[in-house]
């Protein structure tokens, strides 16, 4: 949530004046620093680099991609990019890629690409923000899956994933302890059956976690 100041700012004609920019600017960096998160000033940001070009931050831009994709199932990192003239798409190839990775469900991709490149490094939690996201769609799109590919999509050691289980309230089969039961979910059959991660859109991700929320 942002600050008083930055509210007010927003809810008046602040939104729109280039002299709220260095404030704004200001309160990404806390985002990027402190693993917070705010849609609202971020795209105030962006909007007023649109109102301004000359204001425009290559750097703050792809500051701002980096947390909206952190928000995924949320659709926050193509909110941003249509606010990002096109001029400027190819200076945050990086970062489109591996959002396209997260999109596309093509994790293993994804963590492989993340340790070739150092723009992850400027976001505090990052990684775990993205072990969350992918811990929910396995949750959404599985009944089961084998603990050793469940490191793998997370890119994390044995302790930390007896860790995740305990947390997320998944049980090992009784059958075979490398199996992890991650939905419980009214199934007919009460066999473990392993799927495969599937390639699968954003809007059915958001539409996985809302109805799982919902239940």
């Amino acid at each position: 949530m942002s600050p008083p100041d930055l509210e007010e700012m927003l809810s008046g004609d602040g939104r729109y004046e280039v002299s709220s920019l260095p404030k704004l600017e200001e309160f990404l960096q806390e985002q990027l620093s402190k693993g917070t998160y705010d849609l609202d000033v971020n795209l105030a940001i962006l909007k007023l680099y649109l109102l301004f070009p000359d204001e425009c931050k290559v750097e703050v831009m792809e500051g701002i991609l980096l947390k909206a994709l952190l928000a995924f199932p949320a659709a926050d990192f193509s909110l941003c990019m249509y606010q990002i003239p096109e001029k400027y798409h190819q200076s945050f190839r990086e970062v489109v890629q591996l959002a396209q990775q997260l999109e596309m469900a093509k994790f293993k991709s994804f963590w492989k690409m993340a340790a070739e490149t150092e723009i992850l490094n400027q976001v505090t939690g990052w990684r775990a923000s993205v072990q969350k996201f992918i811990a929910g769609v396995v949750s959404a799109t599985c009944r089961s899956i084998r603990s050793d590919e469940l490191l793998e999509l997370l890119d994390i050691k044995q302790p930390d994933l007896d860790k995740l289980v305990k947390e997320r309230g998944w049980n090992r089969s009784k059958e075979d302890k490398q199996i992890i039961i991650v939905n419980t979910a009214s199934f007919e059959s009460k066999k473990v059956v392993v799927k495969e991660a599937t390639n699968m859109t954003l809007d059915q991700y958001r539409s996985f976690f809302l109805a799982s929320n919902a239940a």
